[in-house]
């Protein structure tokens, strides 16, 4: 998601009689001086204005998520990982039972017990990037300052 956009509309929803305020993102710096337009426009979006900024068509906002939700991320996305590969160490023995319908035994204990858990830790970490690489998104971003 890009730092800064312009407020391109805002309208009031008529169901819940609240104000939907849809922003066009900056993708280069230039953005902010040029009149003219360019074929460097995102595609427009939603944001909130919890802070109740009073806003106008055109203006160029600061938008983002609160630094506290971000920390949360930042967190789950380190911890997410590592929980999961020591679950899967953990609960080797029954996901090899249970899916690949071989117990371990001394041989291969070791081995396998290992590979589970890298599985585990590389889908997990696969999961977070493609969920953050995309257009998906939780909560939705929100005015932060007025430019």
């Amino acid at each position: 998601m890009r730092e800064f956009a312009i407020v391109k509309d805002i309208r009031r929803n008529e169901k819940t009689e609240k104000e939907e305020i849809f922003v066009l993102p900056m993708i280069v710096g230039a953005c902010q001086s040029c009149k003219t337009g360019c074929l460097k426009q995102g595609k427009p979006f939603k944001v909130l204005n919890k802070r109740g900024f009073a806003l106008k068509e055109g203006m160029t906002v600061k938008i983002g998520h609160p630094k506290i939700l971000m920390a949360f991320h930042g967190l789950l996305s380190f911890l997410g990982p590592i929980a999961a590969a020591v679950a899967g160490f953990v609960f080797a023995p029954e996901i090899s039972a249970r899916f690949f319908g071989q117990p371990f035994t001394e041989q291969n204990f070791e081995a396998a017990r290992a590979g589970i858990t890298a599985a585990a830790l590389v889908v997990s970490s696969m999961v977070l990037f493609v969920v953050s690489r995309s257009s998906i998104h939780l909560k939705t971003p929100e005015v932060l300052q007025i430019v």
